[in-house]
């Protein structure tokens, strides 16, 4: 018999489903535990499962209770299968990212600890000056708790070790995930560098495409990876409906018990956790950024962080509230300068700082776009005046088949901030509801109705849609677009094909 707690847990689950894939990272772990609860209903079977992974002992984890504030620690590793051809080299922790979760606020925060940090610690007696992953190759999971705990002073209540082996495989499970990549990533074989190819636009990516994708770091930063993967996992959340995660939920599990090392152990354990999730995820999810200070450590780029910088950190990660983005709906009014178009309304070419005119030759340039996809070509007549069209590849047509196979039509343009994986973009597609924008909300301004996704401060993603088609200008994986920024790029849209 199901102990009650566990069978409410169940029930929870049952309704909030679509909600616990908020989790970011967590799609790895709590997410597969909570849909497996659901598939199995039952939360022991869950527990059986967990227990055939690693168990991790520690004096510097907080046992934690149900309800309670709870902080997890995920070590995304680059450890190897024994049957690799590289199983000998050592690993290390390539991402470190940490959760907390605060059900009496119902929020959730995300903090990527950059893997450069350069820290100091002792191990065994021995006094070390590195980067911070180099922790996980010197005393793995446990070792790496102990140097995270020591840096930001904060109790931590479970440690997740996860190898990028079971990342794979959980997105073959998941059915690949549609992300709208930001620009092109490119690098050919042959470079010494891992190879990619990845095009511009909205696109499901599968297993090692997406793999690539997320652990690419060739022209960018640690900090660019970071974002990347929180952004992937973002996407992800939202297609818990659209791919088939309940009829794979305890082949996922099984995979994942074989990558997974944790300190998560029995029934109690996992009801409370899922009890703790449940309740943090009404909220948007808050991604704290850790400071980007550049430092030069014998010749390797290395980031490092003041005492001062780290407990601002921590405040922001640990805090009690969130700030909604501003948003205010606008009524209809007639502007000094405004252009009539086939979508109805006007469209209004507001003044906001750090915008300027767009080039010319990037409205006439964007007319060729038309040529591929059926319906007309937006582009915003304002764009960031310290950025300029990506110098790779700034215009994009391309294909992308929803759920049931039906093939969708689509064109991106991308503009670079000026800084380093930093790019936002305007894009249309002839699918006016793809998971991107199943939960936004909605505002009315200037006479235009108006989607928009954000993450509880800043908004990420500005929609309207005209006839059968959807248009939206996205921000960047680092949110560097303020929100008047984002809706002045949106309302300054206009059809140029």
């Amino acid at each position: 018999m199901i102990p009650a707690s566990e069978e409410a847990s169940g029930r929870s689950i049952g309704r909030s489903l679509r909600r616990f894939l908020a989790g970011g990272a967590l799609i790895a772990l709590l997410t597969i535990v909570a849909i497996s609860t659901a598939a199995f209903e039952a939360v022991g079977s869950v527990a059986d499962l967990f227990a055939k992974g690693g168990l991790i002992k520690s004096s510097d984890l907080t046992p934690a209770g149900g309800g309670a504030p709870t902080t997890v620690l995920i070590l995304g590793s680059d450890r190897r299968v024994k049957t690799a051809i590289d199983a000998n080299v050592p690993a290390h922790s390539d991402t470190i990212l940490l959760i907390h979760l605060d059900p009496g606020k119902g929020l959730m925060s995300e903090l990527s600890i950059p893997r450069d940090l350069y820290v100091q610690y002792v191990y065994r007696g021995t006094s070390y000056a590195s980067k911070i992953n180099f922790a996980y190759t010197l005393g793995g999971a446990k070792f790496s708790l102990h140097v995270v705990k020591a840096l930001l002073h904060i109790p931590i209540n479970y440690v997740v070790d996860l190898n990028f082996e079971a990342f794979d495989e959980v997105v073959d499970k998941i059915g690949c995930v549609y992300v709208d990549v930001d620009h092109l990533y490119y690098n050919p074989l042959g470079t010494g560098f891992a190879a990619i190819n990845v095009r511009p636009g909205y696109q499901q990516l599968c297993g090692q495409h997406a793999l690539d994708y997320v652990r690419y770091r060739h022209d960018d930063n640690t900090f660019a990876r970071d974002a990347r993967e929180q952004a992937f996992l973002r996407d992800a959340k939202e297609q818990l409906g659209v791919s088939g995660l309940l009829s794979h939920a305890g082949g996922i599990i099984t995979a994942l018990s074989k990558s997974i090392s944790s300190n998560i152990r029995g029934s109690h354990d996992i009801a409370g956790l899922l009890d703790t999730l449940a309740s943090s995820v009404d909220g948007p999810v808050r991604q704290v950024r850790f400071p980007n200070n550049p430092l030069n450590v014998n010749g390797q780029d290395d980031q490092s962080a003041t005492p001062g910088e780290i407990r601002s950190v921590v405040r922001q990660f640990l805090g009690t509230t969130a700030a909604a983005p501003v948003v205010h709906a606008i009524a209809p009014r007639r502007a000094t300068r405004h252009h009539a178009h086939a979508g109805g309304g006007s469209v209004v070419i507001p003044s906001v700082p750090g915008l300027s005119a767009t080039p010319s030759y990037v409205l006439s340039d964007s007319v060729a776009l038309g040529v591929n996809v059926p319906f007309r070509v937006y582009v915003p007549a304002l764009s960031l005046a310290s950025g300029s069209p990506d110098g790779f590849r700034p215009f994009s047509n391309y294909v992308v088949r929803d759920p049931q196979g039906i093939v969708h039509h689509g064109y991106r343009i991308d503009w670079s901030t000026g800084s380093v994986g930093s790019y936002y973009g305007i894009e249309g597609l002839d699918w006016t509801d793809p998971p991107l924008f199943a939960h936004a909300n909605t505002v009315e301004r200037y006479g235009r109705s108006y989607l928009y996704v954000d993450n509880g401060s800043r908004v990420q993603d500005v929609g309207w849609i005209v006839g059968k088609a959807l248009y939206w200008v996205s921000n960047t994986i680092f949110d560097d677009l303020t929100n008047a920024q984002m809706f002045a790029l949106a309302e300054s849209a206009q059809p140029v094909a």
